[in-house]
C-alpha cells in the first residue's frame, strides 16, 4: 500500500502510519506462524533460527535480578545464527516422529557469544521444566517488541499536544520550521570542509539536523566530533542506532576519547573493551552491588521459607523490609551510574528500556543507514533545501 500525498496534517498522515502498521504486523505474524509450522528442523537450522541439540549449562540471578541459564549448542556450529540481544525465543522438545513439542513459557536472549547464549526465563517453573527434559532446542519466536514499542510511539506522537512532542512532530513533518541557534561556524582542521559545515550544522540545530553521505565519507567520525563537541555545551546526549554494531562503533570510538559512555543492552562484539561500558558490567562493578546481591539472595532464601508454611507472616514483613531496601539501592546505584555517564548509547528499540524511562538527555543523536532514509532532491543537511 502506497502512501497518500494528499494527507498534510501530521496527526492524520500518522493515523495512516499507524493503520499500514497494523497491516504489515498480522502479515509478518501470519508468516512466522506458517513458517513455524510448515518448517522442519533442518531447515530452521541451517537458515540460523534454531540450535538442536542444547547444552543446558549454569543457573542463576544475573546483576538485574533476573534469573538466567546458560545453552550452548552441541552441533552446526559452522552455521551463522539470527540470535542476538533482547530477541524472544521458545525451546521445545522433538518426539519419536520429529514432531516439536514446545515448552510453555517464552524466554528472551540476554547475551550471546558465537555458540553460547545465556538466557532471561521468565520463572523458576520454566527452569524446572526446561531441566526435565533429556533432549531440547531453542529456536526464535516471533518478535512483538519491536512492533509493540512502534504503536506505542505512534500513540504517543499522535496524541502530543501543546508539548515538545507536538512541536517536534510538526517540524519533522513540515508544518512548524525547525530552529537554529545564532554563533560564528566552529572551526575543526582535522576534518575536511565538508564534515567541518556538517559538525557546525548539528551544533546549530535547535531541534533537528540531517546528515548523510554514501559510505566512506566520514559520517562517523563526523558524528563522533559533533557528540564531542555537543559534550562541551551539554552535560549528557542520547546516541541511537539501529543495530547494536552501530552502536558498539561510535561508542567505541567516543571511549577512545576519553568520554564516559553507558552502553545500555548487548554489545555485537564480546571483549573485555566493550563490555567495561555496559549497563550490566557498571552496575555490578558498583560499591554497592555486593550489598544489594545479598539482599536478593536473602530475600530468594525467605520465600523458599514462607512456601514451607513455617511462620508466613513474619516472613513476609521482612520480605517486604528486604524489598523496599533493595529498591533504596537500585535507584542510587542507577543515579550514580547515569549521572556519571555522558553518553548513553543504545539501539532504537532499547531506548524504550525502562531504565530510561523519566530520564532527559539535552540531546539525541539518531544513526540510520542511508537505504533507509527518504529524502528528497536537495537535501543535504539541515533540513529540506526545497
Amino acid at each position: 500500500m502506497r502512501e497518500d500525498p494528499c494527507i498534510k496534517s501530521p496527526v492524520l498522515y500518522l493515523q495512516h502510519q499507524y493503520e499500514l502498521l497494523q497491516i504489515e504486523y498480522e502479515y509478518e505474524k501470519e508468516q512466522f506462524k506458517q513458517q513455524t509450522e510448515l518448517m522442519g528442523i533442518g531447515r530452521k537450522i541451517k537458515r540460523g533460527m534454531c540450535w538442536y541439540p542444547l547444552n543446558l549449562g549454569r543457573n542463576y540471578y544475573n546483576a538485574l535480578n533476573q534469573l538466567v541459564i546458560e545453552v550452548e549448542r552441541r552441533e552446526d556450529k559452522d552455521i551463522e545464527h539470527q540470535f542476538e540481544y533482547g530477541r524472544p525465543v521458545c525451546f521445545f522438545t522433538q518426539d519419536v516422529s520429529g514432531k516439536l513439542n514446545y515448552l510453555n513459557f517464552v524466554a528472551t536472549v540476554n547475551y550471546v557469544d558465537e555458540d553460547r547464549m545465556v538466557v532471561i526465563l521468565p520463572s523458576v517453573d520454566a527452569l524446572l521444566a526446561l531441566q526435565s527434559k533429556e533432549v531440547v532446542g531453542v529456536q526464535l519466536y516471533f518478535d512483538e517488541t519491536s512492533y509493540r514499542l512502534m504503536f506505542e510511539a505512534l500513540k504517543q506522537v499522535i496524541g502530543a499536544k501543546n508539548n515538545r512532542l507536538a512541536e517536534l512532530r510538526d517540524i519533522f513533518h513540515g508544518t512548524q520550521p525547525a530552529s537554529t541557534f545564532s554563533f560564528h561556524p566552529l572551526r575543526f582542521p582535522w576534518l575536511n570542509a565538508t564534515q567541518e559545515e556538517a559538525v557546525n550544522k548539528v551544533l546549530h540545530a535547535k531541534d533537528v539536523a540531517i546528515v548523510h553521505g554514501p559510505p566512506g565519507t566520514g559520517k562517523t567520525t563526523t558524528l563522533v566530533e559533533a557528540v564531542y563537541e555537543t559534550l562541551h555545551r551539554e552535560n549528557q546526549v542520547l546516541v541511537c542506532a539501529q543495530s547494536n554494531m552501530a552502536v558498539d562503533w561510535i561508542s567505541e570510538k567516543l571511549v577512545d576519547r576519553g568520554v564516559s559512555v553507558l552502553r545500555i543492552g548487548n554489545p555485537s562484539r564480546v571483549n573485555d573493551k566493550m563490555l567495561s561500558f555496559t549497563y550490566e558490567r557498571r552496575f555490578e562493578s558498583h560499591p554497592d552491588y555486593p550489598q544489594l546481591w545479598s539482599i536478593r539472595k536473602a530475600i530468594r532464601e525467605l520465600y523458599a521459607r514462607s512456601r514451607k508454611g513455617a511462620e508466613r507472616e513474619a516472613v513476609r514483613q521482612k520480605i517486604n523490609s528486604l524489598k523496599d531496601r533493595a529498591t533504596e539501592l537500585e535507584i542510587r546505584i542507577n543515579e550514580s551510574l547515569f549521572s556519571e555517564a555522558r553518553v548513553i548509547a543504545c539501539t532504537l528499540v532499547g531506548s524504550a528500556n525502562r531504565l530510561l524511562t523519566g530520564r532527559n538527555s539535552e540531546h539525541c543523536l539518531l544513526m540510520r543507514p542511508l537505504r533507509h532514509l527518504k529524502l528528497p532532491a536537495g537535501f543535504r543537511y539541515g533540513k529540506p533545501t526545497g
